[in-house]
């Protein structure tokens, strides 16, 4: 990161290559000591970032889509309704564009588009999938069982990243399909959203089969050991994140436990963190859940 104030070329630090497409796009607010810059031009070949010193109210959230695709499945074994699986995964991350989020109030004041290559990888994963049938016979709509999904991939998550000592850089998260062709996202209102390989929205009717899945995957090529001790505490995984989901104080869903939500969602008659719970008791049958 080099800081070009004032004519200056002074290198003032330095970001994961993994991690740059996410903070260093060109419009990024990038905070150093507390101390915000703006990235005025990314060469993305040379690796580096020039920045300047700005003085704004608000910081940048990148809008980024990530898409698996399984290429080997080593182990599964039955997960309530359901299956755990350990194998090796084909990861596609894409940014596309940057949020504008204002401080203090975290109201969402503009959006910019980002323009740089897809990162992809080949690493570990552990993944959970849920039959088709069970989720008719659980939900109303598919977007429920959607919504369910990344509530649960979220509160998953959380407690994995404590059972491995990892941060959530190095162990990320997402619900797809198995074979790759979409991929879940939430929306402008919190819904969850089937996008195709591309990024283009697609019907939940029109996709013919349904079966979510929800991975967890080392953030790193080839993995760096973390997807299976997680395999192999899958059960008690499963069962930390149904008593972080029930135990929260809170209404119908937070930071804290399935992911940050709408104030109108508070109300809905399904909340998302009813419908995470659901997901989470059907993969691993405790009727003493909440659904």
């Amino acid at each position: 990161v080099v800081d070009r104030t004032d004519g200056r070329q002074t290198i003032i630090a330095e970001v994961d290559y993994s991690a740059a497409a996410l903070t260093l796009y060109e419009g990024a607010i990038h905070m150093i000591q507390s101390e915000p810059f703006q990235v005025e031009r990314l060469d993305w070949e040379g690796r580096k970032a020039y920045v300047t010193r700005t003085n704004v109210d608000y910081y940048t959230d990148a809008i980024d889509y990530t898409k698996l695709k399984v290429l080997d499945d080593e182990e599964q074994s039955d997960a309530g309704q359901g299956s755990a699986h350990l194998g090796e995964v084909h990861v596609v991350r894409r940014v596309s564009g940057y949020k504008k989020i204002r401080f203090h109030t975290h109201e969402n004041i503009g959006y910019g588009p980002v323009n740089l290559p897809d990162q992809e990888l080949h690493t570990s994963a552990v993944w959970w999938q849920l039959p088709q049938q069970a989720l008719d016979r659980a939900f109303d709509a598919r977007h429920e069982a959607l919504d369910g999904f990344l509530g649960a991939s979220y509160a998953l998550h959380l407690v994995a990243q404590v059972a491995v000592m990892a941060e959530s850089r190095d162990l990320q998260k997402a619900v797809g399909s198995g074979d790759g062709t979409w991929f879940a996202t939430a929306d402008q209102r919190g819904r969850g959203q089937l996008r195709d390989g591309d990024g283009a929205a697609l019907d939940f009717e029109g996709i013919g089969r349904f079966t979510p899945t929800l991975y967890l995957y080392d953030n790193y090529p080839g993995g760096v050991g973390l997807s299976s001790p997680l395999y192999e505490r899958r059960d008690e995984l499963l069962a930390q994140a149904a008593a972080l989901v029930d135990s929260c104080s809170c209404r119908a869903g937070c930071p804290a436990c399935v992911g940050p939500i709408l104030a109108s969602e508070e109300d809905a008659e399904r909340t998302p963190r009813q419908l995470a719970a659901r997901v989470i008791e059907l993969l691993v049958e405790a009727p003493q859940l909440r659904a």
